[in-house]
């Protein structure tokens, strides 16, 4: 390993260099899973990646290993760990009986490393960084729409059950958005862009309009105008999409989703206090009212996962959706009590 790289303010901390595309794919990806790759960071990985095709190979080989790992039981990854470092010490004694093939040996350290990563991944601190120069928690209640304005200008539109944190500092703005749905018209600055963070998802603009719906594990974005580019925040984060107006995708663990065309009208109808519905599964329906409604509603019976509904409901209104659907759909809905209702085939 060479001499630490020089680094700024902002990069929080150093980034060495090596000789090894193994050793450098294991610092970047322990770098990755520390939780906090900052906007430096990312430039310089794209950069080390675009380098050489041997270290995107090395570092997809590592992401090989490390789930693979992860389904071994940490007892026994401690044993190989263990296993690992006697089998080392044994090469460096004055005699040596049939030593493995160096394949087979390289695997069992490669093994190892990864159970030692695994082991004590949750114990490395997040990299230093400046505080923020802005800090707000924002949220929305069960039902509730509200429009948040931020010192710098930019606007947020808070859908039903949204938990967001919002942090600025000297050279970008970043939104962790917890659970819910927001649509950001982002102030143009381009010597801070502006991220926005779900569980599995990356989203990067400077100025634009877009919209960020997380849901469990899933996050979906979609753009209304500009771009923005989107990225997994798990292993697969080197993955990226850009997006440009009236299209999404969808993030999960397994990676980023293929862009695909949106029906923006429908999709931001709750501004204006709407659910839009074309040609949508019943499913979907029901799942998309429980998300607003003061009641609970239930699929019970079989034939009802063919039925698909279209028409558009108040949100503010959420009993009409009760009365309409008998109306549009072969279904009938009973009261269970307790603000509870169940819909059968009629």
């Amino acid at each position: 390993m060479r001499p630490t790289e020089p680094h700024s303010p902002a990069d929080n901390g150093p980034r060495p260099t090596f000789d090894d595309p193994r050793d450098a794919a294991a610092f970047w990806f322990a770098r990755a899973r520390s939780g906090r790759m900052s906007v430096a960071d990312q430039l310089a990985f794209d950069a080390w990646l675009k380098q050489a095709p041997a270290h995107a190979h090395e570092y997809a080989l590592l992401d090989e290993v490390w789930r693979d790992t992860l389904a071994v039981p940490a007892e026994r990854l401690r044993a190989l760990a263990r296993a690992t470092e006697s089998d080392t010490e044994s090469e460096s004694a004055p005699t040596r009986v049939r030593p493995p093939p160096r394949r087979v040996r390289w695997a069992g350290v490669a093994l190892a490393g990864a159970a030692a990563l695994a082991i004590g991944v949750a114990t490395v601190p997040l990299f230093q960084t400046a505080p923020p120069t802005y800090d707000a928690t924002l949220a929305s209640a069960h039902g509730e729409r509200r429009q948040v304005a931020l010192s710098d200008d930019s606007i947020l539109e808070l859908n039903t059950d949204t938990q967001a944190n919002v942090r600025f500092y000297p050279d970008r703005r970043e939104v962790d958005l917890a659970a819910g749905e927001i649509t950001f018209s982002v102030k143009a600055d381009a010597n801070r862009p502006f991220y926005v963070r779900t569980g599995d998802a990356q989203v990067r603009v400077t100025g634009t309009r877009f919209n960020v719906r997380r849901h469990g594990d899933v996050t979906d974005v979609a753009v209304l105008s500009g771009s923005v580019e989107v990225k997994p925040t798990g292993l697969r984060f080197w993955q990226q999409a850009a997006l440009t107006p009236g299209q999404g995708l969808t993030v999960s663990r397994s990676g980023l989703g293929a862009p695909h065309v949106v029906d923006l009208a429908a999709l931001t109808a709750w501004h204006q206090g709407r659910i839009v519905f074309n040609n949508t599964p019943l499913a979907d329906a029901v799942r998309e009212m429980n998300r607003y409604a003061p009641y609970a509603i239930r699929l019970s019976g079989a034939g009802l996962d063919k039925v698909r509904i279209a028409g558009a409901v108040s949100i503010d209104q959420p009993a009409s959706f009760l009365e309409l659907l008998p109306r549009i759909a072969p279904v009938r809905i009973d009261a269970e009590g307790g603000n509870r209702y169940v819909v059968k085939a009629r």
